[in-house]
């Protein structure tokens, strides 16, 4: 063993001879304390010493650029709202190219101001059956749906009135055609909004479907009976644009 390590050490300094006179006819580079320092071949982390000299045309190392963070923040909208009866479940928001992107899955346009009301769906409202059900004890609301709450929004459907009234300050406006009685599908608690007009509304041909588009101020306003969700959303300060 011991043999072994005198031969080690013989070539070293053979090795370390021949490296000096080499450098002994090249005019050396002084390269500053702090210059990069290549990675070695096992993995290690290098040190750079605080001295070194380098043949001068020796390639410099450059560090890879660093990546910069992904942009389209998750948005904080809804969750500081106050529901009766339901906290508000977090979600994720992004805004892209002047939309709201929610949980990957729904579109939401405009800024929730009168100017420029939310445009908003309807599977994006029953979307809170999948969180909101008294019944069963789960009282969340989807923050994709709190941020709706006191803002300004727009949403089209059928519209019912009361049937008996020429006039009405009331409606409901809901995914599916239904005639208040016998005709169509009733509507459910996440598929209708209950809605005050500024103005009353003529309601004198009450026989003709009507599909129109109500702008107002809306509400998440849990109706519950007995653990029963009767009704959720409202709707009030609302205008009424009507295709016959």
């Amino acid at each position: 063993m011991r043999a072994f390590w005198t031969t080690i050490l013989i070539l070293a300094a053979a090795g370390i001879a021949v490296l000096l006179a080499t450098r002994g006819t090249e005019t050396p580079t002084p390269v500053v304390a702090d210059a990069p320092c290549a990675v070695p071949s096992n993995g290690a982390q290098a040190t750079p010493p605080q001295s070194m000299e380098m043949p001068s045309g020796a390639a410099t190392v450059v560090a890879p650029p660093v990546e910069s963070p992904p942009t389209g923040a998750s948005l904080a909208l809804g969750l500081n709202e106050t529901i009766p009866g339901a906290s508000v479940r977090p979600g994720t928001l992004v805004m892209k190219g002047g939309e709201i992107f929610a949980d990957g899955k729904f579109s939401i346009r405009g800024h929730g101001t009168k100017e420029s009301p939310y445009d908003i769906s309807w599977d994006l409202l029953m979307s809170a059956s999948d969180t909101f059900i008294p019944r069963l004890g789960e009282k969340q609301i989807p923050q994709r749906i709190a941020l709706l709450n006191n803002a300004h929004v727009r949403v089209s459907g059928f519209i019912a009135f009361p049937l008996v009234a020429t006039e009405a300050s009331e409606c409901l406006v809901m995914l599916n055609q239904w005639d208040g009685c016998c005709i169509g599908v009733p509507p459910s608690p996440y598929d209708a909004v209950e809605v005050k007009l500024i103005l009353p509304a003529d309601n004198s041909r009450r026989h003709l479907v009507r599909v129109g588009t109500i702008d107002g101020v809306f509400h998440i306003d849990p109706y519950v009976v007995e653990r029963w969700l009767v009704g959720l959303y409202t709707m009030d300060s609302a205008t009424l644009s009507t295709e016959m």
